[in-house]
């Protein structure tokens, strides 16, 4: 137990800045001393050499959800789908092997750059024999997905009886990619689902338009829309991002089954790469027991 002793007056109130001090010094001493951080820093230490078994995916599913048609028409489900292939700006020229290979190479690199002894395929009976701490991944499915929004901004425009400032709407398009990993560490027997989704989206640019008698006619010169390359980008930055969440899940994973008998624990540790420091947090990943 540490305690700490101050001179005591009773005429006067105590230094709220001291007594703020002292609680950050509790504070930071018995998150020092919790059992949970320690095996988080174990982990660290000790995960390089672990090894992680990715069954990847080989076809990545496509939908788009900003389509026009006639209500008034009954159409089957092939025709809606045929509706909106043909109206999407990106996923009809996607191509699922470049897109699938970015995103499993960027995740396998990152894994392997974690320290992670990283092996690939579908048939993993050999993995069996390895010593554990050991991960199965399964890639279980990659979902992309084509979205378009309205955006409400002003646009400032000068006429010849004086300036004056308007609402338009801008069509913005983004690119939802969703995904579901099944995860398991081979020595628990527990396996879990892990879904999450990030998107990007079509930059916007405020300004004005000054031309003369012309309104806003300049508007969609205020939009830098996505490209090909940055749909593709986003398969690489995605499987980054995949590989340092499963690293933070494997580790949480190794908190909760090495806490000491009645002991459960309530934080969520993920390892900030900029400080190279645990930090506590939210879980980014929705999580349901398989």
């Amino acid at each position: 137990m540490v305690r700490f002793y101050h001179a005591y007056n009773p005429g006067k109130y105590p230094d709220i800045g001291y007594l703020c001090l002292m609680l950050l010094i509790v504070i930071l001493l018995s998150e020092g001393c919790c059992p949970e951080r320690k095996l988080a820093l174990k982990f660290v230490a000790s995960h390089k050499g672990y090894s992680v078994m990715i069954e990847p995916l080989y076809e990545l599913q496509k939908d788009n959800f900003a389509i026009s048609y006639d209500t008034n028409v009954r159409y089957s489900p092939a025709q809606f789908d045929s509706i909106a292939w043909e109206q999407s700006c990106y996923i009809k020229q996607v191509s699922d092997s470049v897109f699938l290979t970015r995103f499993t190479s960027s995740l396998i690199d990152e894994l392997t750059k974690e320290g992670f002894d990283v092996y690939v395929g579908e048939s993993p009976g050999f993995f069996k024999n390895m010593p554990d701490p050991k991960w199965l991944v399964k890639v279980a499915q990659l979902q992309l997905d084509e979205i378009h929004s309205e955006t409400i901004y002003e646009v400032t425009s000068e006429k010849i009886d004086g300036i004056y400032t308007e609402y338009a709407s801008l069509r913005m398009n983004m690119i939802s990619l969703l995904s579901w990993f099944e995860a398991s560490r081979c020595d628990t027997g527990v396996r879990k689902v892990l879904y999450r989704e990030e998107s990007k989206m079509d930059n916007r640019t405020l300004g004005y338009d000054f031309i003369l008698n012309k309104g806003n006619e300049g508007l969609q010169r205020n939009r830098d829309s996505l490209n090909m390359e940055d749909v593709y980008n986003l398969a690489g930055e995605s499987g980054e991002k995949h590989a340092e969440l499963l690293f933070d899940h494997f580790m949480n994973e190794y908190i909760n089954s090495n806490l000491p008998p009645g002991i459960n624990n309530r934080k969520y540790y993920f390892y900030d790469r900029k400080s190279l420091t645990l930090k506590q947090g939210i879980n980014e990943w929705i999580e349901q027991v398989d």
